[in-house]
């Protein structure tokens, strides 16, 4: 029994080291996202990464690249679920992607979430209230690129905690 019990607990830590952090992905333009379901109630999701871990979670996977058009809903086993959030390190190391269409459902973008996405050239957000961010958010992404917002929401965009750090915000 003394034995067994060392040997069961490395084989819990290698299946939780080995587990994927998303329930289904979804062919978006011409990349694959993933997907963790938030609430099957509200039917619900947040884009997620595809590894194990934070620390390299496109290990094995392909990068995102060139337009990432997050969608405002995805279908997965017959069901729609709306898009709410961007998990925190979603994107991080996704140094491809050139344009990042955010779409108005998104309420949150966690944090790293674009974390050395030093490819993005422009960010387009149709969010009315911009989704809350956190300051590293967007760590390796030039902050003077433009930060494009629906007309009459700049006021709401320069304030807003990490949407405040870009210097371009222009309305369309």
């Amino acid at each position: 029994m003394k034995r067994l019990i060392p040997l069961l607990a490395f084989a819990c830590c290698f299946l939780a080291s080995s587990a994927q952090d998303y329930d289904f992905s979804a062919k978006i333009g011409g990349n694959t996202l993933y997907f963790y379901i938030t609430s099957t109630a509200k039917n619900t999701v947040e884009v997620a990464y595809p590894g194990p871990s934070e620390d390299d979670p496109w290990k094995g996977a392909r990068k995102p690249h060139g337009q990432v058009s997050i969608p405002e809903t995805v279908t997965y086993d017959s069901v729609l679920y709306k898009v709410t959030s961007i998990r925190y390190c979603a994107f991080k190391g996704c140094d491809r992607i050139t344009l990042l269409v955010i779409p108005s459902g998104i309420k949150e973008i966690g944090e790293e979430a674009f974390d050395g996405c030093k490819g993005i050239k422009n960010i387009v957000s149709t969010a009315i209230v911009p989704p809350r961010l956190d300051e590293s958010s967007f760590n390796g992404v030039s902050l003077d690129i433009p930060v494009r917002v629906p007309t009459g929401t700049y006021p709401n965009y320069e304030t807003a905690v990490g949407w405040r750090q870009f210097t371009e915000i222009i309305e369309f």
